[in-house]
């Protein structure tokens, strides 16, 4: 086995591992959201920080299932039209794939470069939401997941476009007989 291909599989390992630790914050809201439920009905007490946690942990779960999210091919994009276009004309369609893979990459380098700052004032400042006193929470591991996140998200669309430029190439050799 190829090392590219061992890097490839690895990573794939890391992106589906962040998958899972996204459905399990979300298994995690649901509980929070139904024990909060059932505080407020039966115990006329609400749990304090829900809406807080929430709004972070939906942030959270974005960042953490979207590179596995693009890697399997499910991330929403024009597919209908660079599918047919890959079957028409593969060495066009693949470049153009490629193209729309080098978007994705400046999207999450923005995101990345955008967010990195505000990750370090929030580590430094001791950032937190919620009310002091019921309940607070530092914002900094919802940046960290951003970072993380949007660089392995970025990584995918590296690895995507690599793989469709490899395709062009291939299917150029093939129209040319060598």
């Amino acid at each position: 086995m190829s090392n590219t291909r061992m890097m490839n599989e690895w990573f794939g390992r890391v992106v589906d591992g962040l998958n899972a630790v996204g459905s399990l914050l979300i298994f995690a809201m649901m509980v929070l959201v139904c024990a909060d439920v059932a505080s407020r009905s039966l115990l006329n007490q609400p749990i304090y920080g829900v809406t807080e946690l929430m709004s972070l942990s939906i942030v959270a779960i974005v960042f953490l299932q979207m590179a596995s999210t693009l890697r399997h091919r499910r991330m929403a994009k024009a597919d209908i039209f660079i599918e047919k276009y890959i079957t028409t004309s593969p060495v066009a369609g693949h470049v153009l794939s490629a193209v729309f893979s080098l978007g994705g990459i400046l999207a999450c380098a923005l995101i990345v470069y955008g967010t990195y700052p505000l990750w370090a004032q929030a580590w430094h400042a001791n950032e937190y939401i919620g009310v002091q006193g019921l309940l607070t929470v530092p914002t900094w591991p919802v940046k960290t997941v951003i970072l993380i996140g949007g660089s392995a998200t970025g990584i995918q669309y590296l690895i995507d476009a690599l793989q469709d430029l490899a395709s062009a190439s291939v299917h150029y050799k093939e129209r040319k007989g060598g």
